[in-house]
C-alpha cells in the first residue's frame, strides 16, 4: 500500500488499459477518480462502465470517485478537473490515459478523414490532457508534490504499414500524439523544476475491450502479439511509487521494458 494518503486521476478509466491502471494504484492503496463518457454498465460501444471500474477500486478498500467527462469538450475537462479537487481536496497524480477513435475512420486515408473527427482526436488526445494539467499544477506546484503521466503510443514517432486499400494507420492519432509527445517533455523542464515529473508511458500495442473487437472488422490486424493491458497498469503503478521518479522526468518508459528490467 505504497500510495495511501494519495490521490490519482485516471481518465478514460471506464474500460481498458485506463481502468487496469485505476486498480493497479488502488490496490496500491491510491484513492481513484475515474474518468469517461460510459457511467452505466451496458451503455457503451464496448464492455466496461465507470460504476463497473469504481466499485473494482473500492474492493481494495480505498476511495472511488467516478465523473462522467467528454473529452472532446473543453467545459467537460474544465468541470472534471474543478469537481476532482472539491471532492478529494487533491489529486497527487494525474493519468491521462483517455482517448478518442474514430471507430469507422481509424485507418481512413487522409483525403476521407471527415474534419469533424480532426478536431475531436485533437480535442480529446491532445488538447484536454494540456487543459488537466494547467487545471491541475497550480496546485501540485503549491504542495510540492505530484506526477504526471502521459499515456503515448509509438505512433508518436513511427508510422505503421498502411493496411491493404486503407490509408495510412490513424493518421489523425500519431499526429496528436506527436503533440503529446513534445508537449510532455517540454513541460518537464519546467515541472522538474518543482520536483514533479512529468513521464511519457507507452504501453505498445495492446489488447483491449476495442481492439479485441473492432479486429476483424477493420481486417489486416494480428491481435495475437498483443500485450496485456496489466503491463501498463503495473508500470504506472510502480512509476508512482518509485523511489527515484524523478530520473524519469521527461523520458518515454515503454511499459513491456519497464516490466521486464523490474520483475514485475
Amino acid at each position: 500500500m505504497g500510495l495511501k494518503g494519495q490521490t490519482a486521476l485516471v481518465t478514460g478509466s471506464s474500460r481498458g488499459i485506463g481502468r487496469r491502471i485505476a486498480v493497479a494504484l488502488a490496490r496500491e492503496g491510491a484513492d481513484v477518480i475515474l474518468s469517461a463518457r460510459t457511467v452505466k454498465p451496458g451503455t457503451g460501444d464496448h464492455p466496461g462502465s465507470l460504476q463497473e471500474a469504481a466499485a473494482e477500486c473500492e474492493a481494495a478498500g480505498v476511495k472511488a470517485v467516478a465523473l462522467r467527462c467528454d473529452l472532446t469538450v473543453e467545459d467537460e475537462v474544465r468541470r472534471m478537473c474543478r469537481d476532482a479537487l472539491e471532492r478529494c481536496g487533491q489529486v497527487d497524480i494525474v493519468v491521462n490515459n483517455g482517448a478518442y477513435f474514430s471507430e469507422d475512420q481509424h485507418y481512413t486515408p487522409f483525403l476521407q478523414f471527415r474534419w469533424e473527427n480532426w478536431h475531436n482526436y485533437v480535442n480529446a488526445n491532445l488538447l484536454a490532457p494540456v487543459l488537466v494539467c494547467r487545471e491541475l499544477l497550480p496546485r501540485m506546484i503549491e504542495r510540492k508534490h505530484g506526477i504526471i503521466i502521459n499515456i503515448t503510443s509509438n505512433l508518436a514517432t513511427t508510422e505503421m504499414a498502411a493496411l491493404p486499400g486503407k490509408g495510412g494507420a490513424a493518421i489523425a492519432y500519431g499526429a496528436v500524439k506527436g503533440g503529446m509527445h513534445r508537449f510532455s517533455q517540454g513541460l518537464a523542464k519546467e515541472t522538474g523544476v518543482h520536483g514533479i515529473p512529468t513521464i511519457l508511458v507507452d504501453p505498445g500495442y495492446t489488447l483491449t475491450e476495442r481492439v479485441e473487437k473492432n479486429s476483424g472488422r477493420l481486417g489486416g490486424l494480428d491481435t495475437s502479439q498483443a500485450h496485456s493491458m496489466e503491463l501498463a497498469a503495473k508500470t504506472v503503478a510502480n512509476l508512482c511509487g518509485h523511489p527515484n521518479i524523478m530520473f524519469f522526468n521527461g523520458k518515454t518508459v515503454i511499459a513491456a521494458d519497464y516490466v521486464r528490467e523490474h520483475n514485475l
